[in-house]
């Protein structure tokens, strides 16, 4: 019984003697699960001041999107309400080709809204002037 008694007063007298080193080391465990999963579910885009509502991406393989562009910390970009532009030849190869502009997310494996690109895809952004016909259709379509 003397043991047992013995063996607690030892393992309390331990707890006093280490109490700082444990509880820093419990806030150090709290602190990094928390920002980990708060990273999980925040997305870091970076603000940006008195640019348009609405942005062309042209990518180093010669497309181009448009839509709401968000440049985020990390090694990719986000786009949202993402438009881009399709081309259709006609029967008659001598007319110019057909040119539409289509909203991202009709297509048969039914995409979500926003779309990740690398930044190192990216070769540059244009901010759309308001009187711009794509910029006008987005805010037509968007509504």
């Amino acid at each position: 019984m003397t043991s047992l008694v013995e063996q607690y007063r030892r393992a309390i007298l331990w707890i006093r003697m280490h109490g700082i080193v444990l509880r820093n080391s419990g806030l150090a465990i709290v602190v990094f699960l928390a920002a980990f999963f708060f990273t999980q579910w925040w997305d870091f885009t970076m603000p940006s001041l008195g640019r348009a509502q609405y942005q062309a991406v042209f990518l180093t393989n010669g497309q181009t999107y448009f839509g709401r562009y968000y440049d985020r910390v990390g090694a990719y970009a986000k786009i949202e309400d993402v438009y881009y532009l399709q081309q259709s030849q006609g029967a008659d190869t001598t007319q110019t080709p057909d040119t539409r502009l289509l909203r991202r997310g009709k297509e048969l494996h039914a995409p979500a809204p926003r779309m990740l690109l690398p930044k190192s895809a990216i070769l540059f952004v244009e901010d759309l002037s308001d009187s711009s016909p794509i910029a006008q259709f987005m805010a037509q379509d968007h509504r």
